[in-house]
């Protein structure tokens, strides 16, 4: 199901289950036309979400399996911009390497034909250290000393 929610005469934004959405009658309709893809899909929580996430190797494959999407949709000099949020090893404060895989996952698709230009790195100086179990419940987190001494 399609929900338009904004629209001009220059374009929409849709509201729906993008992969349905770009696997049915909009693929050829904008195959190769656009420019610009933006998206935030859910993160690999170890938790499930009321939304639905994917853990693991599922979400993996759930995620490299876009590339051909995106690949088709995009116009030659057409960009994607996606936040790939991390995760954390389940039980333990480790971070989880499964966001890079999942980058060079999208870059290295046989089917794809996208490249890694640039990457952005968000600093919150706001946002509460993490995973929150570690911080706040076993209250185990990276300390970090240094000094600086002039030669």
């Amino acid at each position: 199901m399609t929900n338009i929610k904004y629209q001009t005469n220059k374009g929409k934004i849709i509201e729906g289950n993008s992969i349905e959405l770009l696997k049915g009658k909009m693929k050829k309709k904008l195959k190769g036309k656009v420019n610009l893809i933006i998206t935030s899909p859910p993160f690999p929580l170890n938790n499930k979400k009321q939304y639905g996430n994917e853990k693991g190797e599922e979400y993996l494959k759930w995620f490299i399996d876009m590339a051909p999407i995106f690949s088709d949709l995009l116009a030659e000099d057409g960009s994607l911009v996606i936040e790939i949020g991390n995760a954390w090893e389940p039980e333990r404060p480790v971070q989880s390497l499964l966001h890079l895989e999942c980058l060079f996952g999208l870059v290295k698709h046989p089917e794809a034909n996208l490249r890694l230009i640039q990457e952005f790195i968000c600093y919150n100086p706001s946002k509460l250290p993490s995973p929150a179990q570690w911080v706040t419940v076993v209250c185990l987190q990276t300390k970090v000393d240094f000094s600086l001494e002039s030669v």
